[in-house]
């Protein structure tokens, strides 16, 4: 193997009659380390923004929701023995509902929550959102979102009109906050209010809809979500949802989109490696007659093969190696980047007020870069096959008389 990998590499430097073949190494290495560099700072900043977006998703609603149908036991000891479960960090009641808005000649609904802003602290990070007025609600007190007040035209300390779905009739609610989640959904279409509010407004005195939940790691919704149905079985109806139910479908279209942009991308790499096999093709054509004496002397078809497959890997793994450091170090410095090029043009790059961020968000994956660098070394391989096999099949009394 060291001899083959010796001569492999010997092949590869620059003499009188390989001056092209070098050259075409090279421009393949540097194919190969840009298509590793591309897909790397691609993956990473889509990673990056799927990490954002479940942070928001996370941020303004609980990690899991217990809803209640019919229960037995009082909310209090429910969260009580919801308190005992592994993982179970926090829990808060909470009432959720429906109500119309009138706005001019536009009629419209938007989801209305009851919560206790103490507890909902604790399973939530909406006090971290509110970006006017305060979280502490009472009596008819509501926090709305900031694209929904926008589009209301409200402020801190108006009042808008809500219309009971069960009720019909109009209540007057106090503008007390508003926050800003960075999620569309919940800035244009959500509504909280204290859960004495919510239970007037809802005529369900004494009532609440169910408990949310915060867990200590996200990834383990589904093992609280067993754990709670064997702790309530048999008291009464209910139904578990978590974060992932919730936004399976935008979830899935984030990883289905992740995916697809990897197969384009990796296109790219596809077309270096075509640079790899036409470079073998002409290293193999320039090196028949010493193949036939390597063959004359005793080595092996297998020794030959080896010998070629080698000199395309070397191509391929030091394209991959430049490749991967480019890539991270770009992705490193992909915001100072960008504000270096916010300076040039003299505004932000990235409007804060539209994009609800100013920093590209980034999230190397050790997993994510240890597939591109599986996927380019395979491709690189797949390259070689055919140059090396046919350089392994030449006849060696054909190849001795070459010239």
């Amino acid at each position: 193997m060291l001899c083959e990998l010796w001569l492999s590499q010997r092949y590869l430097k620059k003499g009188k009659k390989e001056k092209i073949i070098s050259l075409t190494a090279f421009i393949s290495m540097v194919g190969i380390a840009l298509g590793v560099l591309v897909l790397i700072v691609v993956i990473a900043v889509m990673s990056g923004f799927d990490v954002f977006l479940q942070d928001k998703m996370v941020g303004t609603n609980a990690h899991v929701f217990l809803e209640f149908f019919t229960v037995k036991q009082s909310p209090a000891q429910v969260a009580e023995d919801l308190g005992k479960i592994r993982h179970v960090v926090a829990t808060a009641p909470y009432i959720s509902g429906q109500a119309f808005i009138k706005n001019g000649q536009q009629v419209f609904s938007v989801d209305f929550r009851g919560i206790d802003p103490a507890q909902q602290s604790k399973v939530t990070r909406l006090s971290e959102y509110i970006k006017q007025g305060s979280l502490n609600l009472e009596g008819s007190e509501i926090i709305l979102g900031e694209e929904l007040a926008g589009r209301l035209g409200v402020g801190l300390g108006e009042k808008i009109n809500l219309v009971s779905p069960v009720t019909l009739k109009e209540t007057q609610f106090l503008v007390k906050g508003i926050f800003n989640s960075g999620m569309y959904l919940y800035d244009s279409g959500l509504i909280m209010s204290s859960i004495k509010g919510a239970q007037e407004f809802f005529k369900v005195e004494g009532l609440v809809s169910g408990i949310a939940i915060k867990v200590d790691d996200i990834y383990k919704v589904d093992e609280v979500r067993s754990d709670i149905y064997n702790l309530m079985r048999g008291i009464g109806q209910f139904e578990v949802r978590t974060w992932v139910d919730m936004n399976r479908n935008f979830l899935q279209a984030l990883k289905l989109e992740k995916v697809m942009m990897f197969i384009i991308l990796t296109m790219t790499t596809v077309v270096a490696a075509f640079g790899i096999a036409s470079t073998l093709i002409m290293s193999v054509m320039t090196k028949v007659k010493d193949i036939g004496i390597l063959r004359s002397v005793g080595a092996k078809t297998g020794s030959i093969l080896q010998i070629f497959i080698l000199q395309g890997l070397s191509i391929g793994i030091a394209g991959i190696i430049f490749g991967l450091v480019g890539g991270v170090a770009l992705t490193l410095s992909l915001n100072n980047i960008v504000d270096f090029i916010s300076r040039l043009i003299k505004r932000p790059l990235i409007p804060r007020d539209i994009y609800y961020f100013d920093r590209i968000p980034t999230n190397i994956n050790t997993g994510d870069v240890t597939v591109i660098v599986a996927c380019t070394l395979i491709i690189s391989l797949v390259a070689s096959i055919y140059p090396a096999f046919y350089a392994s099949r030449i006849n060696p009394s054909v190849a001795v008389r070459h010239e």
